[in-house]
């Protein structure tokens, strides 16, 4: 009767045992953020009623609170909106991922706006890996300084990662050709990473899913992407209506932490074989009065404020007179835009698109800050040969109302172009004219300015630059007696 006992107890205290290690899960933590746009420090917020928020600094120090296996991961979009990511061209950023450390990283469709050797360049300054899975180069060649697929480690658990950059969501799975890249079909692209990952050893399969941030990707474009794809376990994206996780089949779809305001954890249970069984998600607000703010960060940063700030102080030239960005129905930074291409490229005539300049400008010295506060785009100028008819045509298929000119007239009758002049008088037919445009009016293949072009090529100098060059020579900008847009008695 002992050795019965004995051995009951024995047996009750493994199934105690088995039951207590089945109860503890297994958990793996993973932090994303997603269009910092070179957002570096912690700012005043007022949707955290004016709390300083933000910023790599106070990042690193709640990532580096997380006691459980943790991994970071950020998925682009490094320096468009601020003075130190554009001066820097995202080297600051870099930095930054560099010193928390991040595992791995992904291109946005911003960043793309870099020239290959300019992101090379970031690629060789940044000690993580960067992805790209379907990002190609004009010569349908892989960037040999950007990786498909990459496979990390914590808690001695094997994750994988790829990313995908989405053009446009209303047009998915089609290839895509940029200024200076090639976006292939994403389906095509998760196949290709997921099975180099899972043959890598992965456990678990995560996804970076970059949107492009001038359109919106719905709920059902997620669904209908993972319902073509391979099994994924977890899609992040920087689509900023994915307010909370839901669930497409076994894959879990949720939302990066944006502007580095805010940070998103997931929280990952794992089965004995590592496999994603549960996800928990918070979205954390970078409070640096919660977390504080990492001193190393901070060096890493004031050295890029005071090199940003005593670049964008120097002086550019003197106005006059205030150019607005919109006045009476024209666009008189526009206006003085196209009257500087015509005349640093020595042209026939400019044409620039409004959505070109962001910002006016006030009477009195300008800076280079305020230079590109107001042209943000990564802009060049391209020099256009075209025959005076085929001018007019392709005038007429943009729209008047959106573009400014300079050495050409545009006369509308009931709102739709009815002709055009030269400084010179009609356009001549079989006349050859020089233009200077911007390369983002003749950035895609369906243009028609560039389609009826007999010639072209980019002149490799930035618009603001040449905007420059003419503050540093013009106080003000001319105004056409009749106007460079006419618009017919009654319309």
């Amino acid at each position: 009767m002992k050795r019965t006992s004995r051995t009951g107890n024995a047996l009750l205290a493994l199934l105690l045992l088995g039951a207590g290690a089945c109860a503890k899960k297994e958990q793996l933590v993973i932090f994303a953020t997603a269009r910092s746009q070179g957002r570096l420090w912690a700012r005043e917020e007022p949707a955290a009623g004016g709390k300083l928020t933000g910023g790599f600094a106070v990042f690193k120090k709640l990532y580096d609170e997380e006691k459980r296996p943790k991994l970071a991961v950020d998925l682009g979009n490094w320096f468009s909106v601020t003075p130190e990511g554009w001066l820097t061209r995202g080297r600051s950023t870099m930095a930054c991922l560099n010193a928390v450390p991040y595992s791995a990283a992904a291109a946005g469709i911003e960043d793309l706006t870099l020239a290959p050797a300019e992101l090379q360049k970031l690629a060789e300054a940044s000690a993580i890996p960067l992805l790209a899975s379907n990002l190609y180069l004009k010569n349908n060649k892989k960037p040999g300084f950007l990786l498909s697929s990459v496979v990390a480690q914590a808690g001695g658990r094997k994750i994988g990662f790829f990313s995908a950059i989405i053009s446009s969501p209303s047009k998915p799975n089609r290839p895509k050709y940029l200024a200076h890249y090639k976006l292939e079909k994403e389906t095509y692209e998760m196949e290709k990473a997921v099975k180099a990952l899972r043959d890598g050893g992965a456990q678990v399969i995560v996804m970076l899913l970059g949107i492009n941030p001038k359109e919106k990707a719905a709920p059902e474009f997620f669904r209908n992407l993972l319902a073509k794809g391979p099994r994924i376990d977890l899609v992040i994206t920087d689509e900023p209506s994915i307010k909370k996780p839901f669930r497409v089949g076994r894959t879990w779809v949720a939302g990066a932490g944006l502007e580095m305001a805010a940070a998103a954890r997931f929280t990952l249970d794992l089965d004995p074989a590592g496999r994603m069984t549960d996800l928990d998600w918070d979205r954390l607000p970078l409070l640096a009065a919660k977390y504080g703010e990492d001193k190393g960060v901070l060096d890493i940063i004031a050295g890029y404020r005071k090199a940003a700030a005593a670049h964008f102080s120097k002086k550019v030239g003197f106005l006059t007179e205030a150019l607005p960005l919109r006045e009476n129905g024209v666009s008189p930074a526009a206006d003085f835009a196209s009257d500087c291409m015509k005349r640093w490229s020595r042209s026939n005539a400019a044409i620039l698109s409004l959505s070109e300049p962001a910002a006016g400008f006030s009477s009195g010295t300008v800076t280079v800050g305020s230079l590109y506060s107001a042209f943000p785009l990564d802009s060049s100028i391209v020099f256009v040969k075209i025959r005076g008819d085929d001018l007019e045509r392709a005038l007429g298929a943009l729209q008047p109302g959106e573009i400014s000119v300079s050495g050409l007239k545009l006369f509308l009758k009931d709102g739709v172009l009815d002709r055009v002049e030269s400084d010179g008088g009609p356009l001549v037919p079989a006349k050859v004219y020089h233009l200077a445009v911007p390369d983002s009016l003749v950035g895609t293949r369906e243009n028609s300015l560039l389609s009826s072009a007999m010639e072209f090529s980019n002149s490799r100098r930035y618009l603001r630059e040449v905007v420059g060059w003419c503050f540093s020579r013009q106080k003000a900008y001319g105004r056409p007696e009749g106007g460079r847009i006419v618009k017919a008695e009654g319309n």
